[in-house]
């Protein structure tokens, strides 16, 4: 067996080479890829290369099969930094078959000739005479899923096994997380198209433990999908997992041209001129008199990223999150919510403060109450609300952990749940961060956002993440009863006393 060093000489063949970027399954890489490599004799006439940060263990364990299968090479650990080193050791233009290190088999469903070999040679012909940099093939092993052709465009590239002309076109400020997908998107943005061979059909155990990846996949692998969605919506869409949140390319045009976004599925929104002033006068009131024509139209089945000079405000993702047992929360009577609960009305506000009313003093807004000596609390009109520490509620905290990483933009650690509540015109002044997430359940009411002109149509089962903090924003009218709705948000906590007297 011969460990290469950085200054080996390569010989380089007419055929390709087999690369195996592999961790930590020295016993795995034996039983798997390197017995179909031997089965199917590719290492007679290509070479064969297991790149991996752990030298030793690997020939120790691979000693037994002999030298003339395959080298080891030394590689940096974690997946995007072995495959850029990949491309760096091998010279521009060679030919590299690409391979996780537990795949089961290739086969080749080729009438004319069903050698694997051949096929692969083949592929690699085609895409140097039609200038293409990177080829993949059908990532299922049902022939009922291949047409038995050869396609040219934009084509999802499995990291499993993937055809690459090296062009030492690296991927950087990408997780390990999802890497195939933003491969296949950076290389049809530059090159325009993807070779997909359905002649080859790949036998393989996804999402295995192990390997170059860590254990916090699933939470890893829903962040980045996001995270890819956010920056590249025309490429691609989200698809929700069994157990983390998934994404899919947009289906093709005619295997030449991705169908571009549209206001569907992607707004650019600009702030309204004339409504700087307008906002601060309607803080307490209730959205009314909507002109609904010149107001954006969500689509119900669409996910949506509000974008404003250019920079992300908000995202909306649907039927991700079914908010369950959120009626078991005990809910109390605030009355010291200001803006949200709206214009002072006698009539809501608790009956131990009446008697009072025209001894208080009242913000601009008249939605608070002002401290004086003779009252020295604040008053607002009544509402359903509990704010805590999501730590501070058992209910609370199992659904945060649940939806936490479907939130790329800020951390949070506090909570408001408000029940039976239409929101009057108000901005999240006193959150730390600017975004907030927001759930619902039994949720037929809107949110208007005047200074975007924006009603966001968010129902139940959806989640919207958007910048609240700077917008002014309230909800249209509609049928309230039993309805929750769920912010998570970042906010100072206090410390407590224990905490301040040490």
């Amino acid at each position: 067996m011969k460990i290469l060093s950085r200054h080996f000489i390569i010989i380089m063949i007419d055929n390709y080479n087999i690369v195996i970027p592999s961790y930590n399954r020295y016993e795995l890489i034996k039983q798997k890829t390197l017995k179909w490599i031997i089965d199917n004799k590719l290492y007679e006439n290509n070479n064969v290369y297991i790149f991996t940060p752990q030298i030793d263990e690997y020939c120790d364990s691979l000693e037994s099969l002999g030298e003339e299968y395959f080298t080891i090479h030394l590689c940096p650990i974690g997946l995007i930094n072995a495959r850029n080193y990949i491309m760096e050791y091998f010279d521009l233009g060679t030919k590299l078959l690409i391979l996780d290190d537990d795949l089961d088999s290739i086969t080749n469903l080729n009438e004319n000739n069903n050698d694997i070999n051949s096929e692969i040679i083949k592929t690699f012909e085609i895409m140097k005479k039609e200038n293409i940099k990177l080829g993949s093939i059908n990532p299922t092993n049902n022939s009922y899923f291949s047409d038995k052709k050869i396609h040219i465009g934009y084509y999802f590239c499995i990291g499993a096994c993937y055809f690459l002309i090296n062009d030492r076109f690296y991927l950087f400020n990408t997780d390990d997380e999802l890497e195939d997908y933003s491969r296949s998107i950076l290389y049809y943005k530059k090159n325009g198209k993807i070779l997909r061979n359905n002649n080859l059909l790949l036998k393989t155990k996804y999402n295995q433990l192990g390997g170059m990846y860590d254990i916090e996949r699933n939470s890893k692998r829903t962040q980045q999908a996001i995270k890819l969605f956010l920056q590249y919506p025309d490429y691609i869409q989200l698809k929700k997992k069994k157990d983390y949140l998934g994404i899919q390319l947009r289906k093709n045009s005619k295997n030449v041209v991705i169908c571009q976004y549209g206001e569907e599925d992607f707004i650019s929104l600009h702030k309204e001129v004339n409504c700087t002033g307008l906002t601060n006068n309607i803080l307490g009131t209730y959205p009314h008199n909507i002109n609904k024509e010149n107001i954006f139209k969500l689509n119900k089945s669409k996910n949506y990223i509000f974008k404003l000079n250019n920079k992300i405000i908000g995202y909306l993702i649907r039927n991700i999150y079914k908010l369950d047992n959120i009626e078991n929360v005990k809910v109390k009577s605030n009355d010291n919510s200001g803006d949200i609960s709206g214009i002072i009305d006698i009539n809501k506000i608790q009956k131990c403060s009446r008697k009072y009313f025209n001894e208080f003093k009242f913000n601009k807004n008249m939605t608070r109450s002002k401290k004086c000596d003779k009252h020295k609390w604040e008053i607002s009109n009544t509402i359903k609300r509990l704010s805590k520490n999501i730590n501070d509620n058992e209910i609370i905290n199992k659904i945060y952990n649940e939806v936490k990483d479907y939130n790329v933009l800020n951390e949070c650690n506090y909570f408001t749940l408000n029940k039976e509540l239409q929101s009057a015109y108000h901005r999240d002044t006193r959150n730390t961060s600017e975004y907030v997430m927001l759930l619902t359940k039994n949720n037929n009411l809107d949110l208007h956002i005047p200074e975007l002109n924006l009603l966001i149509n968010n129902r139940d089962n959806d989640l919207l993440v958007f910048n609240f903090k700077k917008f002014i924003h309230g909800n249209t009218i509609g049928n309230i009863r039993d309805r929750y709705s769920l912010i998570f948000f970042d906010k100072k906590i206090k410390e407590n006393k224990e905490n301040n007297n040490k």
